[in-house]
């Protein structure tokens, strides 16, 4: 891990910059608080923010998904009668998020290899 001196002059320098956009009206406050509170505290002690537009850690909850899988009102039990439709966009939104990480994961080659 790096030192706590550089790490502490790191978020230094993040926090100054986001002042200084905060105050030239490029973030407005509710997402410069937003931000901020994300930020680790000195000394790269870790934020215990979540964002709530994320979800967080419990937006794949693969425990939840058995549990669902159990109860025969939910989609998520094969003897349910929307059972392929919901494996079906279960199946198409791993799909999108695997092409999009490859995507990404290409562009940032792409760019790398110019710079």
């Amino acid at each position: 891990m790096a030192d706590k001196a550089g790490i502490n002059r790191s978020l230094s320098t993040i926090r100054t910059e986001l002042e200084y956009l905060r105050d030239s009206g490029v973030l407005n406050p509710a997402q410069f608080n937003s931000i901020f509170a994300q930020l680790p505290q000195q000394g790269g002690i870790p934020s215990q923010y979540i964002d709530p537009h994320y979800g967080g850690p419990q937006m794949m909850n693969p425990g939840a998904i058995a549990q669902q899988a159990q109860d025969p009102a939910s989609p998520a039990n094969p003897a349910h009668p929307n059972h392929h439709a919901w494996v079906k966009s279960f199946a198409s939104r791993l799909g999108q998020a695997a092409t999009f990480g490859a995507g990404a994961t290409m562009g940032s080659d792409l760019v790398n290899s110019i710079v």
